[in-house]
């Protein structure tokens, strides 16, 4: 256990270098990204690739590596599989609403018309033949975005796995045996934390999967299983999943409903839903289980999703949790573990020395 009493002294050059680290970050964030990305895949593979089944000869420890792979492109292609199929499905039903959904629309441009404002003020009506180029356009360098990502993702990952065991020998030599040791500690408290956090998300995705579709039955929406689908998988974004899974839903009333009414209570309980869960009851469970406050949870989504976009959005509290668990371990550095850590938590987090 390390003295977390004593105050280190804060100097300038703290505040030099975590902002020179900060912009490193966001210039570099094509790299760094899918690097740390990978990185918190790798530790929540790591018991399968470290599983005594898979120990001993050299051809085991490559279906080891194949396993664990498999294992992050099935999870990642059942989330994406999952709001595809949302997609689809609304996407099938609006064809039995096409001719309202043209009049519902033009009606809505006129109306901002009328007050002197544009509904697509830069790109055009998006029916039109200009207005579909350019959305084609944008999906196009969205996916090639994407498929970069995924890809550099992956190269990372499979290094990694790759490198772990020799890397733990040689950083004994690079740092000395003290700090190699502390770094290992907080790697293994780090996995085990990484594992719980998605735990986490996974069992309030679930409940915000559930809650959507509920209401959705309740308010007479069509669809109610794909919103309660869309709702589950977006949720594993923090924060913009939370937008992005309010506003189809509401659109789609629109659309489906005649009144307004029915439209304004759908949004307001889609609102709710989203914002209980996902200010509220999502910040207090992962700041419970993971010893990190509820203000640092919003806080590092909000910031690391403004450094790296979405993929920041989601990556924003495993990075924070990183940081407060290796700080942790490093007395000029616990300072930063205080900060993050709520008081009535600060015990357990020394005993995870």
């Amino acid at each position: 256990m390390y003295d977390h009493q004593g105050s280190p002294i804060l100097n300038p050059l703290w505040v030099i270098a975590i902002i020179l680290i900060v912009a490193a970050l966001y210039w570099l964030r094509v790299l760094a990204a899918p690097m740390a990305f990978s990185l918190f895949l790798m530790a929540l593979v790591w018991p399968v690739y470290q599983h005594r089944a898979f120990q001993g000869r050299r051809a085991l420890r490559g279906l080891a590596l194949i396993v664990s792979v498999l294992l992050v492109l099935i999870a990642t292609a059942a989330v994406l599989l999952l709001i595809g199929y949302g997609v689809r499905t609304v996407a099938d039903g609006l064809s039995l609403y096409g001719d309202r959904a043209q009049e519902t629309y033009r009606a809505i441009g006129l109306w901002l018309e009328g007050r002197g404002i544009g509904l697509w003020p830069t790109a055009g009506d998006p029916f039109s033949l200009n207005g579909l180029i350019h959305l084609v356009h944008e999906a196009v360098l969205r996916i090639n975005a994407i498929m970069g990502f995924v890809a550099l993702t992956l190269i990372f990952l499979i290094l990694g796995l790759l490198e772990a065991s020799a890397f733990q020998h040689r950083l004994p030599h690079a740092l000395g045996t003290d700090a190699a040791d502390r770094l290992l500690r907080a790697f293994h408290i780090l996995g085990w934390k990484f594992r719980r956090y998605m735990l986490v998300r996974t069992a309030v995705s679930v409940l915000t999967g559930l809650l959507t579709w509920l209401f959705a039955l309740m308010a007479g929406l069509d669809f109610a299983i794909a919103w309660g689908i869309l709702a589950f998988a977006l949720n594993y974004i923090p924060f913009v999943g939370s937008i992005l899974a309010v506003f189809p839903p509401v659109l789609f009333s629109i659309v489906q409903f005649e009144s307004w009414q029915t439209p304004a209570l759908v949004l307001l309980g889609m609102t709710l839903i989203q914002f209980s869960i996902g200010n509220l009851l999502d910040p207090r469970l992962e700041g419970r289980a993971l010893a990190v406050s509820p203000f640092a949870v919003v806080f590092s989504i909000f910031f690391w999703g403004m450094l790296w976009g979405i993929p920041g959005a989601f990556m924003g509290v495993p990075l924070t949790i990183a940081i407060a668990t290796v700080c942790n371990h490093f007395h000029d550095a616990c300072w930063i573990t205080r900060l993050l850590t709520p008081q009535s938590k600060q015990e357990n987090v020394k005993n995870d020395q």
